[in-house]
């Protein structure tokens, strides 16, 4: 989605819970338009609702990277989580701002404060990175490489993301294991290759974006660091686990 919103597929997941511990409830099937994206959206929120997008939300840079993918380079390049580069130049460098006008009709706001996080009341929505929340909340070592390469080699990472989400879902972290969970989790993967395993992947991705959401909503400022300003471009990334 953080490239080509209408014609590329996007996950969405969608988890309900409280402070205590939250489930998956679903995932989107097929969606490939931001029409797409809102229409999920629309009927699982509630009053209170925290939409995390692994998209660029703020873009005011002609050129180059954005200050924060800057940051996130710095501090997890070493574990190959640097960012790709976000700036006016790019295609589709409004995608994500654009996602953000269109939920704000259904009543999320995009004004993000880390510090006024935790537990927040309302609709709001915020943007993270995957890899670099993996590399801390998994304490991985390099990012899981499920993205690219041979369809084999991406089959052994999309197999070791869903053993960690699995991990998640075990309830010390607050993620319960659902039906819905344990079914995704045990898809078989040898059947799946070409659009089949990118789609497979987003999902898996939106399921770890929905439990961010939650982590951020869950502890605020206590277990998440921002990366950049909302004024001029942040991401959101999780502090280690204690």
């Amino acid at each position: 989605m953080a490239w080509k919103i209408n014609g590329n597929h996007s996950g969405v997941a969608v988890m309900i819970g409280d402070e205590d511990e939250l489930t998956l409830k679903g995932v989107s099937v097929n969606v490939d338009t931001m029409a797409g994206v809102v229409d999920f959206v629309r009927p699982h929120a509630s009053a209170d609702t925290v939409i995390a997008i692994d998209a660029s939300l703020v873009v005011k840079n002609k050129s180059g990277q954005r200050p924060c993918e800057r940051e996130i380079g710095r501090t997890f390049g070493r574990y190959h989580a640097s960012c790709h580069t976000s700036n006016l130049g790019r295609p589709y460098a409004k995608t994500g701002v654009c996602l953000v006008g269109e939920l704000r009709k259904l009543g999320f706001r995009h004004d993000f404060d880390l510090a006024q996080a935790k537990q927040r009341a309302g609709r709001w929505v915020f943007e993270v990175y995957p890899h670099p929340a993996m590399v801390r909340l998994f304490g991985l070592g390099k990012i899981i490489p499920y993205k690219k390469g041979y369809v084999a080699d991406r089959r052994v990472g999309l197999d070791k993301l869903r053993r960690y989400l699995g991990n998640l879902g075990d309830g010390s972290r607050g993620l319960v294991m659902s039906a819905v969970l344990a079914e995704l989790l045990a898809r078989d993967l040898e059947q799946m290759r070409g659009a089949d395993l990118k789609k497979y992947e987003d999902t898996l991705d939106a399921v770890f974006c929905a439990y961010l959401a939650w982590h951020c909503w869950r502890w605020g400022g206590e277990r998440n660091e921002m990366f950049g300003t909302l004024q001029q471009g942040y991401i959101v990334v999780p502090t280690a686990p204690r």
